[in-house]
């Protein structure tokens, strides 16, 4: 059985990689915003901490 969270961390990998594609679409197609490499990174900064949250949460409820 898989579990949520195994699934919601394959979820975050994915997100991550669509986000970098469109980052490398946009920039080749010569029409990068300002902006679109600060959102990048604002937005793996949050994937990757949400994930580890979630990844060393308790699991046990005491």
């Amino acid at each position: 059985m898989v579990s949520f969270f195994k699934l919601l961390g394959i979820g975050y990998i994915l997100a991550i990689l669509l986000l970098v594609w469109e980052l490398i679409d946009i920039t080749l197609h010569s029409a990068a915003a300002p902006y679109t490499g600060l959102f990048t990174a604002m937005a793996f900064i949050g994937f990757v901490a949400f994930y580890l949250f979630v990844r060393f949460a308790p699991t046990k409820e005491e």
